[in-house]
């Protein structure tokens, strides 16, 4: 399997003639943002989170979507070599630690921390779970509160709730 940096970013770059690559994707459920740098996916928004300067462009719809479906089958290891999550070393722990929820599993922040080895910082981890700039593929919408609900979301309640039923 290529990774995103040996291929989807070089076809990008090649196209674009630019050293980092965003666009725009209308999906089934709504408009997302990716943007991709050398490093890997940057980030996977939502739209209303999106950076400015950045175009539609059909030409990375299907090699983007190949690449998507093929990360789902990849063990940690290889998911998170494939991203170019940015911020502090505690925002990175959780990250991880997201990625290793089993799909249609939740868990709740409590359990994030103890498992990054911060049990009291149940908070801290909703923060960094709310910075997560890299939507649906690191799964922050199955943390769920301990006390039951489906807890905040950065893009909407529908949202999550929709996320965390599918």
């Amino acid at each position: 399997m290529a990774s995103l940096n040996d291929n989807l970013f070089t076809i990008l770059v090649a196209h674009s003639n630019q050293q980092e690559f965003g666009c725009y994707l209308q999906t089934q459920r709504s408009t997302s943002k990716i943007c991709i740098t050398s490093e890997g996916l940057e980030a996977l928004l939502f739209k209303g989170s999106a950076r400015p300067n950045t175009r539609e462009d059909n030409v990375f719809r299907t090699p983007f979507m190949k690449w998507l479906h093929a990360v789902q089958n990849m063990s940690f290891k290889e998911k998170w070599s494939q991203l170019a999550s940015q911020g502090t070393n505690f925002q990175q722990a959780v990250r991880r630690t997201l990625l290793e929820i089993p799909l249609a599993q939740r868990v709740n922040y409590k359990a994030i921390a103890t498992r990054i080895g911060q049990p009291t910082a149940s908070r801290a981890v909703g923060s960094a779970i709310a910075a997560n700039p890299i939507a649906l593929l690191i799964p922050c919408h199955r943390v769920v509160p301990a006390v039951g609900g489906t807890g905040n979301y950065r893009w909407g309640f529908e949202r999550k709730l929709a996320l965390v039923e599918a």
